[in-house]
């Protein structure tokens, strides 16, 4: 069965899901205890408990006087209490005694509460409050935000600027978080150059894999780009074993579509197995997903357009279940179609979709569908995916468009 060509993308993702389940690779990520402060972007592996309250300390939340709230719990406009001034700084703050306070000062001993400075008028070294002082009033308490103990941050969770802000003030230094999944990515191809200042007639810049490389490490990746493999059976097989040996996961670009020098489907076949072979998607049918060694490997196509999307499809949700990375939700917008749309049955197909203002809705123009053109890319605002069953839609047609 695996050598069919033309499976429907969610069973061809499902059964690679299904071999990856069986072999346990999805359950190995490993874990490791790294420094808070350069947590950014990484995912908690383990409940990150506070190690001290925040605040620790009861606090003034304003600029003022701390006060007894006992003292000046009668102040009124009418009838005003007046309290002598202790000096700032003081560490207690006695019966019928107001201490100045600046907004994150600790309280003094004995004082419960804080007076706003614009209630209240300094005359000599007396304080006039005007009105009624509560317990607590304008107080930070002990745990008022977090409490000693209390989970700061749950696994799963995703450090960004405010996570790691709140692990840093409950004093969490150390955070146990997935291992970023080392990835090997191998373009492949006699045509395919790694670098060159001229590049003569039937050779490529190698792109790919710099986009791949991008793609990846924003879905958490470590990526190692490897250099390019010409089309030899015993080179590729080499290389595939020595990435695998040394990835999570591995990633070959080019070589999958089955011309005569495509050899990806001969070297899988000798290192491992081929879940599926050809996936029923516009562009990007020669796709390939594979086990060596109970590790993933796929075979993405060499066009630009093609490979970008076979990556989001296949790669996205796997690599972020991997690490238990939570999937940022699909963005959509809904527009009007700028032209209609002819697509054959038979395969899904996803046409870039560049936004354009329109009334109310905005238009959804088509850019042209040639795999290889990836300036399209650039200008695309994101996909419109049309189902495998439809093969047209007319001009005006409501559309959901995903957006990069």
């Amino acid at each position: 069965m695996s050598s069919g060509q033309n499976w429907p993308r969610q069973l061809a993702y499902e059964r690679w899901h299904a071999a990856l389940l069986e072999t346990g690779w999805l359950a190995s990520c490993p874990t490791e205890e790294i420094d808070s402060t350069v947590a950014l972007g990484r995912v908690i592996a383990r409940p990150v408990p506070a190690q001290r309250s925040v605040p620790h300390y009861a606090g003034s939340a304003m600029d003022g006087f701390a006060v007894r709230a006992v003292d000046a719990v009668k102040a009124a406009t009418d009838y005003p209490v007046f309290l002598s001034l202790g000096p700032v700084g003081a560490a207690e703050c006695r019966s019928g005694q107001a201490v100045p306070v600046d907004t994150g000062d600790a309280l003094p001993i004995g004082a419960d509460s804080v007076i706003m400075i614009e209630q209240t008028t300094v005359t000599a070294n007396l304080l006039e409050i005007r009105s009624a002082v509560q317990p607590g009033q304008h107080v930070r308490q002990i745990g008022e935000d977090i409490e000693i103990g209390a989970i700061v941050l749950p696994a799963g969770k995703i450090v960004g600027p405010a996570e790691l802000a709140a692990a840093m003030a409950a004093g969490a230094d150390r955070v146990t978080v997935a291992a970023r999944p080392r990835i090997t990515v191998i373009p492949t191809g006699d045509e395919i150059v790694d670098s060159a200042t001229e590049l003569p007639a039937g050779r490529i810049r190698d792109s790919n894999s710099y986009m791949l490389a991008a793609l990846l490490e924003g879905w958490g990746a470590q990526v190692r780009r490897h250099p390019v493999v010409p089309d030899d059976v015993f080179r590729l097989r080499q290389a595939v074993g020595s990435a695998v040996a040394a990835s999570d996961l591995v990633v070959l670009n080019a070589g999958t579509s089955g011309g005569s020098g495509d050899f990806t489907r001969t070297a899988l076949d000798s290192l491992g197995k081929v879940v599926c072979h050809g996936v029923a998607i516009r562009p990007g049918r020669p796709v390939l997903l594979a086990l060596v060694d109970g590790k993933p490997v796929i075979g993405l196509p060499g066009y630009p357009v093609s490979c970008l999307l076979t990556a989001s499809l296949f790669l996205k949700e796997l690599l972020h279940e991997y690490q238990g990375r939570p999937l940022p939700k699909r963005q959509f917008v809904r527009a009007r179609l700028a032209s209609s749309v002819y697509s054959p049955t038979g395969s899904e197909e996803y046409l870039r979709i560049v936004l354009e203002d329109g009334d109310p809705l905005p238009a959804a123009r088509i850019l042209a569908k040639g795999a290889s053109l990836i300036s399209t890319l650039v200008q695309a605002h994101g996909w419109l995916r049309v189902a495998a069953e439809c093969d047209e839609l007319d001009a005006g047609t409501v559309v959901e468009v995903e957006l990069f």
